[in-house]
């Protein structure tokens, strides 16, 4: 019996979306739309943000379609919302128009997905690359992040608030040098939010997401260094398994959430004072993944040094 009681309380599920408001930024695609639509699944009010107006009601018209077997479909409210959300007064009218459909309650849930990449040989990048993929990464998940956990705190809404980062906040090499560095910002940011917002039973995730087969993905290819490519291989998961990965570590109440064995190593290894998922499991991964990269590391920088001659230093002039 106390076996039992156990396993319940460890097992409890921790997410239960039926109900809430579910607000999604970058939404119209790739990882947000999938997770907007098992969240509809599910039986949760969704809304979705992202720029394209076009993107947008596509992708809502498969949101509502994923939710039509819910016994409460009737009563779901499914809205869109078109923003620029590197804009911090766009990124506020956007949980504005959100939340006026629910009577300007906050909503329960946010997910900050909006982002993307453009990888490249660091000397050889514009700087207004790297300005406009911080400008929309991170300080479009802070606009968003703030406001609403302010709202939160204010109408008594204990809510979550889900960070999408990526493995690549975890570590980093050549080729992600405008990217990864959004990303570790974002690991950060939730560090300090998932500590100070127990002030007001405001729970806080952040998900280190691995390579998803994705629109954005395919835009990435484009520019990304042979080398980066050789580094990443040929997996890839579909946003539909990256969606379910995340609510699996929100059900699970994880802190940090990876979706493969690789992220999780990779995690467990750069903990810090972070929470573990699991004590036990934690402290063996990492040391076993502290063992197997160092080699794995040496491996990557001689790619690099044998390499050289494939990456002579670009003119002045002929620099984009």
């Amino acid at each position: 019996m106390t076996n039992t009681l156990v396993n319940k309380l460890l097992r409890r599920n921790k997410f239960q979306p039926k109900g809430k408001h579910v607000y999604i930024t970058g939404g119209s695609k790739g990882l947000g739309k999938e997770f907007a639509k098992l969240m509809a699944s599910k039986g949760a009010h969704v809304t979705i943000c992202a720029r394209g107006k076009g993107d947008l009601d596509l992708a809502l018209e498969e949101i509502k379609e994923a939710a039509q077997s819910c016994e409460n479909y009737e009563n779901l409210k499914f809205n869109v919302v078109s923003a620029d959300l590197s804009k911090h007064d766009e990124s506020i009218r956007a949980l504005d128009e959100a939340s006026s459909k629910h009577d300007g309650r906050v909503p329960d849930v946010i997910i900050c997905n909006a982002g993307f990449a453009i990888p490249g040989v660091f000397i050889e990048r514009p700087m207004e690359e790297f300005e406009k993929t911080m400008q929309l990464n991170y300080f479009g998940a802070l606009y968003t992040i703030h406001e609403a956990a302010k709202r939160m705190a204010q109408q008594g809404v204990k809510g979550k608030i889900v960070i999408i980062s990526s493995v690549a906040g975890l570590c980093g090499f050549m080729g992600f040098t405008s990217y990864a560095p959004t990303k570790h910002a974002l690991r950060g940011l939730a560090e300090c939010l998932r500590h100070e917002l127990i002030l007001y039973d405001i729970s806080v995730h952040c998900y280190f997401a691995g390579t998803i087969d994705t629109p954005g993905y395919k835009e990435e290819m484009k520019t990304k260094p042979k080398i980066t490519k050789d580094i990443e291989g040929d997996d890839k998961m579909s946003p539909k398994e990256a969606a379910k990965a995340l609510y699996k570590g929100i059900c699970k109440g994880n802190f940090f959430i990876t979706s493969d064995i690789i992220g999780d190593a990779i995690r467990a290894s750069t903990l810090g004072i972070s929470p573990s998922n699991n004590a036990f499991l934690d402290a063996l991964l990492c040391g076993i993944t502290w063992v197997v990269t160092k080699p794995v590391r040496w491996y990557f920088d001689k790619m690099v040094r044998d390499n050289k001659a494939d990456y002579p230093v670009v003119p002045a002039d002929k620099i984009n």
